[in-house]
């Protein structure tokens, strides 16, 4: 039988950041962003229940997570010094990407594969007529820490689906028209607790479309990347 609340700390884990992964979740205490990881809703205990619905998010203070299948907990214990962030083990982002700006100070933490899922991808991306149709997907998740005022550069490439839960700070992703970011049409805003919904067109089932979009700083941030990679069929 398989055992319930099976914890293991995170490969991002470390001074700055408090980072674990819990499996078969019943009856547990979390202190720190939980981010619901399965398909199924999170229940919490409290006078009023509360459910955290698929691929959402929410921040407990030691509040009690009644039920759930895979959640990820993120705190940060003390923000003094959280630049420190980048000595212990992540990497700048620009040793991953040739072409990214030698001048933007963008972080990334090691990445961290935590289980698996089946899931109709244009469902997930809410789209108004959706395939009857499923894919097996690897969840990987990674950190970003950036300082305030910090352009995470236009892109609009991802050969996965991808979501991001804030842990730290306030920001914004905002998504243009052009790569030049000359025609600005959306903003969604980033606060501690929060996981935004999808913002890519599904074509197929190993196929998706972004648009042009940047991840934009008004405070220091860190975020938790949600990358859903599809597996070898």
């Amino acid at each position: 039988m398989n055992q319930e609340n099976q914890t293991r700390s995170l490969s991002f884990n470390g001074k700055y950041v408090r980072a674990h992964l819990v499996e078969r979740v019943s009856n547990y205490a979390a202190w720190g962003v939980v981010t619901n990881l399965s398909n199924e809703p999170m229940k919490v205990d409290g006078d009023v229940p509360g459910i955290v619905p698929p691929w959402k998010s929410t921040t407990l203070r030691g509040g009690r997570i009644a039920r759930a299948e895979l959640v990820s907990v993120v705190d940060i214990p003390d923000p003094t010094n959280l630049g420190g962030v980048v000595f212990d083990g992540w990497d700048w982002f620009g040793n991953h990407l040739a072409e990214f700006p030698h001048t933007t100070p963008l972080y990334i933490s090691k990445h961290d594969i935590v289980g698996q899922t089946t899931i109709n991808p244009w469902r997930f991306s809410n789209d108004p007529e959706p395939r009857n149709e499923t894919v097996d997907y690897d969840i990987k998740l990674n950190l970003w820490w950036a300082p305030a005022r910090t352009d995470g550069v236009i892109h609009n490439m991802h050969h996965f689906l991808e979501i991001h839960t804030q842990i730290y700070g306030f920001g914004r992703i905002q998504i243009f028209a052009d790569q030049a970011g000359t025609e600005l049409y959306r903003e969604i805003s980033t606060a501690p607790g929060d996981t935004h919904d999808p913002i890519v067109k599904v074509m197929g089932a190993r196929h998706y479309i972004y648009p042009w979009h940047r991840g934009w700083t008004d405070e220091d941030c860190i975020w938790m990347a949600i990358e859903l990679h599809p597996r070898s069929s």
